[in-house]
């Protein structure tokens, strides 16, 4: 049978209780699930529920890969208590994921979703968000790999073609670069004075503001 997952959401009022016991496993087959529970005022976004879901992530592309080692970077204790794997275990699964993404790195310092190669402007953004996140809690990113990756960001958006609506892969780089200490500061700057109201979605004007208050600005 294919796998079958379930939430429910509720509250509690005050005096109420719940009691998480193997009733939540009545309706599945002895012995063939698990469960995670998730309490409190961010429950609504479940983080052991997610983490869980990232793990079992069926593919190896490069979407996925970061995908499944980017919470690790935050949340180990959570994955250790879900059973995912110890201290030690959890930092190799992040070290094997950076090994991974840069066999798929192009010379230019671009990343292919399968292999070596360039094409996809978020693509790129994404992975070089994890490896410079990785690198910033210390995991082993190297110098050249990562400088490559910077100015490929910084290729891509200089010659990003103009639009009336889209660029989040635009806003998406130049949040990357700047946490880096690697993006143009009038860049930026046109970005905010010219184009803020073209970009399409609330996350990539946020992620250009997160560029700019990186420099102070």
């Amino acid at each position: 049978d294919p796998e079958i997952a379930t939430t429910q959401r509720f509250s509690l009022d005050a005096g109420d209780t719940f009691t998480f016991d193997a009733n939540v496993f009545a309706d599945f087959q002895n012995g063939t699930a698990s469960a995670t529970l998730a309490a409190g005022p961010l429950a609504q976004f479940d983080a052991p529920g997610l983490l869980s879901a990232l793990d079992r992530y069926p593919y190896g592309c490069t979407e996925q890969i970061p995908s499944g080692a980017l919470p690790l970077l935050y949340l180990g204790g959570v994955a250790e208590t879900m059973g995912l794997g110890s201290g030690p275990d959890v930092s190799e699964r992040v070290s094997q994921a950076i090994q991974q993404v840069l066999t798929r790195q192009a010379s230019n310092g671009a990343f292919g979703l399968w292999r070596a190669e360039s094409g996809d402007f978020w693509l790129d953004g994404y992975v070089s968000d994890f490896l410079s996140r990785a690198r910033a809690q210390g995991y082993a990113v190297p110098d050249l790999a990562f400088r490559l990756a910077m100015d490929n960001l910084r290729n891509r958006v200089n010659y990003a073609p103009d639009f009336d609506k889209g660029g989040e892969d635009i806003a998406y780089a130049l949040m990357v670069l700047a946490r880096a200490g690697a993006a143009n500061m009038g860049d930026l700057r046109y970005y905010a004075d010219v184009k803020a109201e073209d970009f399409a979605t609330p996350l990539a004007a946020a992620q250009l503001g997160a560029a700019l208050a990186a420099y102070g600005d």
